[in-house]
Formats: C-alpha cells, structure tokens, sequence
C-alpha cells in the first residue's frame, strides 16, 4: 500500500474480519487489537409517539442517561457502559425513517452488552417504562472497522446441553425449549388435527420453567378453547405467520405442551410414542407401504 494512503487494512486470523487502521500511528499491539476487537458500540434510534408530554420525554431522557453510572456489572460492580452520547437528528437529508433521537453507547465487550440486554436489572426496568412512549426503533451494533463476520448470536440462544432453539415461520418469535430428550410424541387428537391442518402434531410435554419466549413476546398471540377436562387449552401462536408455538392446559398448570418440529434440528428428531392413537387416520399408517410400492 501507498505510503501516501490515509489508512491500512490489518486482516485478523482469529475473525476472519478486516480491521481499518490509521497509516500515521504507531502499529497496534496484539493486545491493543483485542481490545479493539471486543469493544462494541450499541447504536439505539428511536421516534416517539407525538402525543407524549414534555415532561415525560424529560424524565425519559435523564433516565437513559443515568444508565451510565447505574447500569453495574455484575461481579465488579463497575459502570457496564463505557460512554454514552445522546443527541436529536438534526440531518435535513430524509432518510431518517421517522428516527428523531440517537443513543450511542460502548461497551467493552460482546458479554457486558448481552448482559446489560438480558439481565442487568435498572436497564430492563426503563426498557419496561419506556415502551409506552416508543413508536418505532432501531438498534444496530457495530464493532469498529469491522466490515465482514457473523452477527452476534442471541445470549440466551446459545448451545447448551438439552436446549433446543425454536422459531416461527417469519421468525419473529425465538424460543427455548429444554427437553430430556430429543424426540417427538405424535398427537392423533381432531383438535390437533383441526388446528395444524395435518393428520398428527408433533410434541412434548415439559415444565413450563423450560420455556422461553426469547423475544417476540409482544408477537405472540392466544387462542383458548375447552378441553376434554372441561378446563381451557390456551393455544399460543405467532400473530404474524400464525405458527403455532405451544400449548397451556389449565388441567396441567405447571407443563406446557411444545411443538417440537418447530425446533431446529426437529426434522432429524424421532417419533417415539404417540397419544390419541384411536384418532389416527387410517390411511396414517398405510402411508409409508403405499409410497413404497408406487416406487
């Protein structure tokens, strides 16, 4: 590269990223690009609803701020945010989208960001108070001069043993389901039948402790009906793509019912039992010998 160029390019082995650095500095340190490398800049636009007060919007305001000094990690007890800027758009282009304020805050790391989303409890409690005044947002993370990679992945999608990553048809919905194992119990009953549009479902049964609507809760819509009990069946579905996440039985409080094909790797996943079985279509189990010998 010219000597006469403003910047270099340092591609890092580890990210498999390309790194901009300034040609008139000193070159950086193995621990400097690492350092580098971890920082990331959480870029949050929202456009609030025009008919919130001013005050609110000042309340609003110095409570973001704060989050600054409040929002603590949660072993050291230090500030999560390493700065934080905030300001309103004054661009005459249009390409705001509708975007009227911008919050710029830098983390040291992927995990303090994932944390301060997730867990960090003052933070989650002003995303609560401000929902109401938010009409529309955007939120883009960045790593400095980091043009290539992978997005993030979600903290609470991560692999773990026994826990299993679900989504919705348009995706909108993700959640997590911990199953003793990897298998489906098909379900012969009309209302599953009714439902799905299909001769079987597929499920199991767990704790209602081992779901979790990771995000896309406010997405998520109820259909409830009475069961054979007596007692109601809360169907829980995406209201976008209508896919049909899990359901609740009143007659069973502490257990919900998952779809287990909408779980990735669900496909692979064996049929090991089955309920409702004098519900079963006849041409069900006829199915597999009748395809065969048309082969």
């Amino acid at each position: 590269m010219s000597s006469t160029s403003s910047s270099a390019f340092l591609l890092t082995p580890l990210t498999s990223c390309i790194i901009s650095l300034p040609t008139n500095t000193a070159f950086p340190t193995i621990d400097e690009v690492i350092m580098a490398l971890d920082t990331i800049t959480h870029i949050v636009l929202f456009k609030y609803r025009s008919d919130i007060t001013w005050s609110d919007l000042e309340d609003h305001f110095k409570y973001f701020m704060s989050l600054k000094t409040r929002s603590l990690h949660p072993r050291t007890a230090l500030p999560l945010i390493k700065s934080l800027r905030a300001g309103k758009n004054t661009s005459w282009e249009p390409f705001s989208k509708g975007m009227t304020h911008a919050f710029i805050l830098e983390f040291a790391s992927q995990d303090d960001l994932d944390y301060y989303l997730t867990a960090e409890p003052v933070h989650l409690q002003f995303s609560k108070d401000a929902k109401p005044l938010i009409e529309d947002s955007l939120v883009v993370d960045i790593r400095d001069g980091m043009l290539f990679g992978a997005k993030a992945e979600h903290p609470l999608l991560k692999g773990e043993e026994g826990l299993w990553r679900g989504s919705c048809h348009c995706e909108t919905v993700r959640w997590t389901a911990r199953l003793e194992s990897a298998e489906h119990v098909l379900c012969h009953c009309a209302t599953c039948q009714k439902l799905g549009g299909g001769p079987y479902s597929c499920n199991q049964i767990i704790s209602k402790d081992e779901l979790d609507i990771v995000f896309g809760n406010e997405n998520v819509g109820e259909y409830k009906y009475k069961g054979a009990s007596g007692k109601f069946v809360h169907c829980f579905f995406c209201k976008t793509c209508t896919s049909h996440i899990y359901h609740h039985q009143d007659v069973m409080p502490e257990k919900v019912i998952v779809r287990t094909l909408l779980l990735d790797g669900g496909d692979k996943m064996p049929a090991t039992g089955e309920i409702f079985a004098e519900g079963k279509l006849n041409w069900v189990k006829e199915l597999r010998d009748n395809l065969h010998s048309d082969n």
